[in-house]
């Protein structure tokens, strides 16, 4: 019998019902009638019956395919499939018809049971064999076995049982339960461990914590279950996604025809997920009246692409270019070893001021060329580097004590820069991507999250007091040391050096091999800043806080006398305390006034004092010098500061395992022994003489200014 040479359409059921129904109608009747021939001997020998027409299936598949429609609630739903797990319903060729009743639907059963290859099944239907004319109840042998009821088989699990196991499973975070869901063809194609690691690691890259699936429709005609899935990610945010869960009929029952979309739609069947940062400029640091201090601007950036160097010049090259940017010829060449040589690949930055002077030496050299690029800038340099501190490349170690941080991600490292690193980033926007798991090229975005725009901050400092205190630093010929100049009415630091120092534009344009080696220095330590994240034994004047506790626990007045003599002994111990004027070869001081003493600073009048205060109670001087601040942070908001040490009896048994002496209270009177404490700190405590004895809190930031100009007061 001839086939139909198109597929039926809902469009050509719906126009023609006569011609389809009676055609097909007509068919059963010629077929049935031929059937009866054939049992009465009627058709000559080799001639076959012709097949019934088959209820769909009509785009040439040889077995046979019948379309059931949706059921009512309770039944599963989809498409009617054979046992076979390859065949999944209807396709875009099949036709798919309407319920059927009456007539129509016996002729449909009679077609459906003779068509069909021997797997193909109805779901839920059992199907009597038609074709055996109608006997009538005198004609029945008697011989005959009685005929068996037919007897449904157990009903498999519906569908939509399926895909509710499945998101339960996966909002609890049961990778191994939802392996167990999966169809025989996806566990062929990945291992339970395999399948269980991938869940995992990509919850783990994509900082997915809750996970929220639902189902939100019934099965389409491919099988596929709509989800509603809400995922709450700590690096992107919350975000949603409808992902289609495709079903497969198989020998056991509906199964989840696996595939990595089946995690994030975007996933395809090979991709990999990653997560990159979305930039944005960084704030600016500005001084008191507006100044730039660092910002975001331009550099030259020198490079070269290999693949454009003439033959036998690249020796040239390279040795013009280690002279220009002072670095090792071998150094040059390991930046472009691995590079593609279509690539330009960068060697260094310079200064825009230097602009000229690189396009003049490069205007020879063939594959080298100059390209603006965006870099921080730091206009003070070295000047300014323990206040603005500098920027560069989150570590490793970084990343592990944040899990917000992104590898590549600009980051402040010391100075304002790091202390106030939330205020000039903003909040860093982050992408949730799908990448090439070989080439890691981005090929889909899952989700982001915007970036928060950067705030600029305003500096208390007073950009030309910064510079004389710099240059009186120098000019002492202080090799280490630091100087902070604060404003005792209100704590405003207005000036802040420490020296060594370094210049941060290093940290942009690289440094030379010496530079290098001096940033290195253990004994010079640059990177330290010694103004307010280093302790020392503050030496002499620490008195003044010694010369408030005489006033305050032993009545000493300024104008009490008291003797001080070139050396200081306690009864009963050899050793000997002395007063500056022996190591300068000097006599004695005499009789002085308290005043006189601390004017004059005799070190042997504080001793005494020292020994009379741990007389009286031991903790009376630590008490005192803790009362000035010292000891713990200042407090001074978004910079780093250390803070100190303030030994007593206690802090001295359980830090050193010893008891308090005499002599420990001795030394710290002049500011020696176990004390430490930052020269910010000792800055505050003579403000507060200053001031009439307020204990400030120093602040170094007094406001952020928007994007939009709007600002916001921190400090005073």
């Amino acid at each position: 019998m001839a086939r139909h040479s198109r597929p039926l359409s809902f469009r050509d059921e719906r126009r023609g019902p006569p011609a389809v129904f009676l055609g097909f109608i007509a068919a059963v009747m010629v077929a049935v009638t031929l059937l009866l021939s054939v049992r009465a001997g009627l058709l000559p020998a080799g001639i076959e019956p012709p097949a019934l027409p088959r209820f769909g299936g009509f785009g040439g598949d040889e077995s046979a395919q019948v379309v059931v429609s949706p059921p009512s609630a309770g039944n599963e739903t989809g498409s009617g499939t054979g046992s076979d797990p390859a065949a999944t319903g209807t396709g875009a060729a099949d036709a798919v018809a309407p319920p059927i009743t009456g007539a129509a639907a016996d002729a449909d059963a009679a077609g459906s049971a003779l068509g069909e290859s021997a797997n193909a099944s109805v779901d839920e239907a059992a199907i009597a064999p038609v074709g055996a004319p109608p006997v009538s109840d005198d004609a029945v042998d008697p011989s005959a076995p009685a005929p068996v009821a037919a007897t449904a088989a157990a009903s498999p699990v519906p569908p939509a049982e399926i895909a509710q196991r499945w998101v339960a499973g996966w909002s609890a975070g049961d990778y191994d339960g939802l392996y167990d869901l999966i169809g025989s063809r996806a566990q062929r194609a990945i291992s339970r461990e395999e399948f269980v690691e991938r869940y995992a690691a990509i919850a783990e890259r994509a900082g997915l914590g809750r996970i929220e699936a639902r189902v939100i429709g019934q099965a389409t005609l491919d099988n596929d279950i709509p989800l509603a899935v809400r995922f709450e990610s700590s690096l992107v945010g919350a975000f949603d996604e409808t992902i289609a869960l495709p079903l497969v009929r198989e020998d056991a029952g509906w199964r989840v025809d696996w595939t990595p979309a089946t995690i994030f739609a975007e996933l395809g069947q090979e991709g990999c997920v990653d997560i990159g940062a979305l930039p944005t400029k960084r704030g600016s640091i500005l001084d008191r009246d507006g100044a730039p201090l660092a910002f975001d601007g331009t550099v030259q950036r020198v490079g070269v692409v290999p693949g454009q160097f003439e033959p036998g010049d690249e020796s040239r090259v390279v040795r013009e270019l280690a002279a220009l940017a002072d670095m090792s010829e071998a150094a040059i060449r390991a930046r472009y070893a691995e590079a593609d040589p279509s690539w330009f690949v960068a060697i260094k930055d310079f200064p825009e001021t230097r602009t000229e002077e690189l396009l003049n030496v490069i205007s020879g050299l063939p594959g080298v060329s100059v390209q603006p690029a965006a870099a921080r800038i730091y206009p003070m340099g070295a000047a300014a580097a323990h206040l603005t501190g500098y920027v560069s490349p989150v570590t490793a170690e970084q990343i592990e004590a944040d899990p917000t941080l992104l590898p590549g991600q600009i980051v402040g490292q010391a100075g304002v820069e790091a202390g106030a690193d939330d205020l000039l980033t903003g909040e860093p926007g982050t992408r949730l991507v799908v990448v090439g798991c070989e080439s890691r090229a981005q090929e889909a975005v899952i989700a982001e999250r915007p970036p928060v725009p950067p705030l600029d901050v305003v500096l208390t400092i007073d950009r030309q007091l910064q510079e004389a205190t710099v240059a009186a630093l120098r000019a002492q010929g202080q090799v280490q040391g630091a100087a902070v100049v604060l404003d005792p009415g209100d704590g405003a630091v207005l000036a802040l050096a420490s020296l060594p120092a370094y210049d941060p534009n290093g940290f942009v344009l690289g440094f030379s091999p010496t530079e290098q080696a001096a940033l290195q220095s253990e004994t010079r330590r640059p990177l330290l800043d010694r103004a307010a994240d280093a302790a020392y034994p503050t030496g002499s004047i620490f008195k003044a806080i010694t010369f408030s506790a005489a006033m305050e626990d032993l009545d000493y007045v300024g104008d009490t006398w008291l003797e001080c003599p070139s050396v200081f002994q306690l009864d009963g111990n050899n050793q000997r305390w002395e007063d500056w004027t022996v190591a300068e070869g000097l006599g004695p001081q005499g009789p002085m006034t308290l005043h006189q003493a601390l004017v004059n600073s005799c070190n042997t009048v504080f001793y005494a004092i020292g020994r009379d205060l741990d007389a009286e109670d031991p903790t009376l001087l630590p008490e005192m010098t803790k009362g000035f601040g010292l000891g713990e942070p200042t407090g001074i908001p978004y910079f780093p500061e250390s803070s100190g040490t303030v030994p007593d009896p206690a802090w001295k048994l359980e830090t050193l395992g010893d008891g308090w002496a005499t002599g420990d209270a001795v030394n710290l009177a002049i500011g020696q022994g176990f004390l430490a404490a930052t020269p910010l700190q000792m800055a505050t405590a003579y403000a507060a003489i200053a001031n009439g004895g307020e204990l400030l809190r120093p602040y170094l930031i007094a406001e952020t200014v928007r994007q939009d100009g709007a600002r916001e007061i921190l400090g005073g």
